[in-house]
């Protein structure tokens, strides 16, 4: 049993009631099991590829984009820069008596 054919069962098995539906799933669960197993990882794969393609591509936009407004407003940054490391500076410089 393939996935489209265990597909069509579960089709067939909502158009029934609610006992149809408990009784073939049962019957069918271990078919169905065997076609997801045998077809998952393909899958699965094929996705994690999609999602790492498209999070580089997120990644590589907005670096671009805070190279651009670094090169634009250099100055805000490098105060921003500055105030984190005096706030680091006081915090770590202080006294814990």
């Amino acid at each position: 049993m393939n996935v489209k054919e265990a597909l069509q069962v579960l089709e067939n098995a909502a158009a029934s009631d609610v006992n149809d539906v408990k009784q073939i799933f049962s019957s069918e669960y271990k078919h169905l099991k065997k076609a997801i197993a045998a077809h998952a990882p393909h899958a699965v794969w094929d996705e994690l590829k999609h999602a790492k393609g498209a999070a580089l591509d997120f990644t590589v936009d907005k670096a671009k984009d805070v190279d651009k407004s670094v090169h634009e407003h250099p100055w805000h940054y490098i105060g921003g820069a500055a105030l984190l490391a005096g706030m680091i500076g006081f915090l770590f410089g202080r006294s814990t008596k």
